[in-house]
């Protein structure tokens, strides 16, 4: 029986997946049994996988799931065509019923949740409950019965399961098994967007885990206001392999002048607005400056169409998705997030760790509570092209500033070492002394 199962939406780029993969490494060192699961078969893996651990996944669909008459693709006959047309759309029609079923039983549980909250818990047979576990099952699809099986022939003793949906499948799929779950939201409630029957299902489903917890205190006020939990807890990020304690990692003359920004390539990061502002600064105190973004994502053509527009494809750089951003964090000089909704990003953490000051948007309670206007780096509104612009401007002109920012990040991160927050973690996830 494992000590640990670490579950992942998928292996690609994410501050989710680094997260969880440090954790898995970490306790493996120390002697304990750890698994990481893939929910996404075939994705792409981005991330260095620990040669201590266990990785694997819910393995390719099975044909024996596909309907006959969806298996003969190659058919190309009228009536080959008309048969699979019509499994299609039952199918789609059996999908329907489930989600409004699952809707139905939700919306009656939201009005009778006085008279049957006492009976919505860990391991309950009430009826609510089978209805939900059997419109699970078509929501979930392949993906959680396949959880299902595998929770219920390994029995792991525990669970760390990350990102909202992830979370919501292990609390369905162990709610009735004796494992002690965790799971983590990464991202703020309030402002990350999510189907309304997802949301739901959360406020239920959270109910199973042992322990409900959240990278940032906003993020843990918003969940605390959400629902009644077990336990609600803070689960801070840890850095990879003691990186506040690096020397050699300040602002030093060493240092490029660039502004550097590592994110996915998506709306919530900003990164528009980061190239407005990058585009509104004097040509006086852009010269010699270089901005460079490291990530991959849908929005890379747009943004660079916006650098193109802006005349700036010399000074902009797009370097993709890269498995050692410390390697630009320890030559570039200041670190800019401009996102719309954050939950704890390990970037900031990892450039705050390495010495960077930072530019960051006001958006989200999460970073602000790394960084203190003037003290670790420079708080803007959200949204704001020209502010943002403004706080650029400054520490690019100033370096003794630059200088303070980025000792007082690297002090600020020393409280996120492993041997710092270790014990912590061992009392969320339940772990024994080392074995």
């Amino acid at each position: 029986m494992d000590d640990l199962w670490v579950v992942l939406p998928h292996l690609g780029a994410g501050g989710a997946q680094k997260v969880g993969l440090l954790a898995a490494e970490h306790f493996a060192d120390q002697g304990f049994t750890v698994r990481v699961l893939s929910l996404r078969h075939g994705h792409p893996v981005k991330h260095r996988l620990p040669e201590n651990v266990t990785v694997f996944d819910l393995g390719p669909d099975d044909d024996l799931t596909v309907h006959p008459w969806l298996r003969d693709v190659w058919n190309r006959s009228l009536l080959a065509r008309a048969r699979r047309f019509s499994v299609a759309q039952c199918i789609k029609l059996r999908r329907l019923i489930i989600r409004v079923t699952m809707a139905l039983v939700l919306r009656s549980m939201q009005v009778t949740w006085p008279l049957i909250e006492a009976r919505i818990q860990p391991g309950s047979t009430a009826l609510p409950i089978r209805l939900l576990n059997w419109c699970m099952r078509g929501i979930g699809g392949l993906i959680y019965r396949r959880l299902r099986e595998l929770m219920l022939e390994h029995r792991p003793r525990r669970v760390l399961a990350l990102l909202t949906k992830t979370n919501i499948l292990c609390c369905a799929a162990v709610w009735d098994l004796p494992v002690h779950l965790v799971v983590s939201e990464r991202n703020d409630p309030r402002l990350q967007r999510l189907d309304r029957l997802w949301s739901r299902l959360r406020c239920v489903y959270y109910r199973r885990a042992d322990v409900v917890t959240a990278n940032t205190e906003g993020v843990l006020q918003a969940l605390e206001g959400m629902g009644h939990w077990q336990r609600l807890d803070l689960l801070p990020n840890p850095l990879p392999g003691g990186l506040s304690l690096r020397s050699g990692c300040g602002l030093s003359s060493s240092r490029q002048q660039e502004v550097l920004a590592v994110a996915r390539l998506v709306p919530q990061k900003g990164l528009d607005v980061l190239i407005g502002a990058f585009a509104l600064l004097p040509e006086a105190t852009r010269a010699g400056w270089r901005l460079t973004l490291v990530g991959d994502g849908p929005e890379r053509e747009a943004l660079e169409g916006l650098v193109d527009r802006a005349g700036l494809r010399s000074t902009v750089s797009f370097e993709g998705f890269r498995s050692d951003p410390v390697l630009f964090m320890r030559r570039a000089s200041i670190f800019a997030l401009p996102s719309r909704f954050e939950g704890m990003p390990n970037a900031l953490l990892e450039a705050m760790a390495a010495g960077l000051p930072s530019v960051v948007s006001d958006a989200s309670p999460g970073p602000l509570e790394m960084v203190r206007d003037g003290h670790q780096g420079l708080v803007v509104p959200s949204e704001d092209v020209t502010a943002f612009a403004a706080a650029l401007e400054r520490l690019m002109l100033d370096v003794d500033l630059r200088r303070r920012c980025g000792d007082s990040a690297r002090e600020t991160l020393r409280a996120l070492d492993w041997d710092v927050v270790e014990p912590h973690w061992r009392s969320v996830l339940a772990l024994p002394a080392q074995p």
